[in-house]
């Protein structure tokens, strides 16, 4: 018997998928490039006949396809708050997600490997060993590296945006600033006037209500650099507020 410890895709194998190694590269060829291949081979031949057994895995290519355009799926572990969110082609808004579910979705992926191959493969750790607890527990913790993402990923200046996340306030600010206010002269703008269209705003997108102390401050310095203006306490009868800055029809 010929035996032989192989990590990437043996020779002939490149048309179809009749290795675990080959299957994954297959599908993820970016990940294995880069994480290398699904698992540490043994091939077995004798008397012309070829056996392969997958005998241990590779945790950060597994950890690196939870998130993948080819399963529709994007993943991120958001650093700030220790959580994972996802979205998909169907729900571009990230939502937060639990660890529990990722290994779901592992040990799917692994089940759906197991019954693509012949007697050729030995299915068994594909199967039991590496749908294991431990093992996708291992995987799940390792795309918490792999998968991490800082604080500007959901900023309020960045693309990505997530359900109920705390930067949607600054987003509206930023929106209700430059869209529904206009600089204009002799024009006085009240707080109280601008925080009821700002309240009624987070109501229309189904985000919570806000302070008007939270509002003083994320909308000050929004319209202090956009319009030059400083909040003004000597505004009369008409209390604290902006001049020369005009509230737009909404």
């Amino acid at each position: 018997m010929q035996t032989t410890l192989e990590l990437n895709v043996a020779e002939g194998e490149e048309d179809e998928p009749t290795t675990p190694n080959q299957y994954f590269q297959s599908l993820f060829p970016s990940h294995t490039a880069q994480f290398g291949s699904a698992f540490l081979q043994l091939r077995e031949t004798e008397a012309g006949k070829t056996r392969v057994n997958p005998i241990s895995i590779n945790l950060d290519f597994f950890a690196s396809i939870l998130s993948d355009s080819r399963i529709g799926l994007s993943v991120v572990y958001f650093e700030p708050e220790m959580q994972f969110y996802y979205n998909s082609a169907f729900q571009p808004v990230f939502k937060p997600t639990s660890s529990e579910k990722l290994q779901s979705l592992y040990r799917g992926l692994l089940m759906k490997a197991a019954q693509s191959f012949t007697k050729d493969v030995n299915i068994l750790n594909l199967f039991v060993e590496f749908r294991s607890d431990k093992t996708s527990k291992a995987v799940v913790q390792r795309a918490k590296s792999i998968l991490a993402a800082d604080s500007s990923f959901f900023s309020p200046t960045s693309p990505n945006q997530r359900i109920r996340g705390v930067e949607m306030v600054e987003r509206v600010a930023r929106k209700f600033v430059d869209e529904v206010l206009s600089s204009e002269p002799g024009q006085i703008l009240r707080i109280n006037d601008a925080f009821a269209v700002f309240r009624q705003l987070l109501k229309e997108r189904e985000l919570p209500d806000i302070k008007r102390s939270d509002f003083k401050a994320v909308v000050v310095p929004l319209i202090k650099d956009q319009f030059n203006v400083c909040l003004r306490n000597d505004l009369g009868g008409s209390g604290r507020g902006w001049k020369g800055v005009k509230l737009l029809p909404v």
